[in-house]
């Protein structure tokens, strides 16, 4: 074998998997394990049955509101790479299924599981961050006290228009 051999295998597999997976899926191919494949680097994935997986870059929570212009979460699976309370109430407001996520906060746990989203996590925090890093993300803030995924939509959707946030 010539050294180097998998950093050119490797590159090829991850191909294959994604081409195959860039059709349309069937309900029974979406898994967390599917999430996990399709996540790279991208901010935020979602699949759902009969489509193709659809990919946002944009960080924040913004790419979970750009999905809901077009449709919903229901029946879908979504890849969010940070996923505080915030989003976790627009992801039962959207009615998804599951979710992979790379950072969990503790505070969003108790919203996924009481509407049975079923999720799985690389890293778990007490609370997300705001982009500084010097106090809990606003978004995180804006929904505190809230329990009910409809009000937090319309809480979160005041603050995108009314104060035009940028996440």
């Amino acid at each position: 074998m010539k050294p180097g051999f998998f950093s050119y295998f490797v590159p090829a597999a991850a191909l294959l998997f994604m081409t195959a997976c860039t059709g349309t899926l069937k309900s029974g191919d979406i898994t967390l394990d599917t999430m996990k494949k399709l996540s790279g680097n991208h901010a935020l994935v979602v699949a759902c049955p009969g489509k193709k997986p659809l990919v946002y870059e944009q960080s924040g929570i913004k790419p979970l509101y750009e999905h809901l212009k077009t449709g919903d979460f229901r029946d879908c699976y979504v890849y969010d790479k940070v996923t505080g309370k915030a989003s976790a109430l627009i992801l039962v407001y959207g009615g998804a299924s599951g979710l992979y996520t790379k950072i969990l906060s503790k505070e969003a746990i108790p919203v996924l599981e009481k509407h049975k989203i079923r999720y799985e996590a690389v890293q778990t925090v007490d609370y997300i961050l705001n982009n500084n890093g010097t106090d809990k993300c606003p978004m995180e803030q804006a929904v505190q006290n809230i329990k009910e995924s409809s009000e937090a939509y319309s809480v979160l959707k005041d603050k995108f228009i009314d104060h035009e946030f940028h996440f």
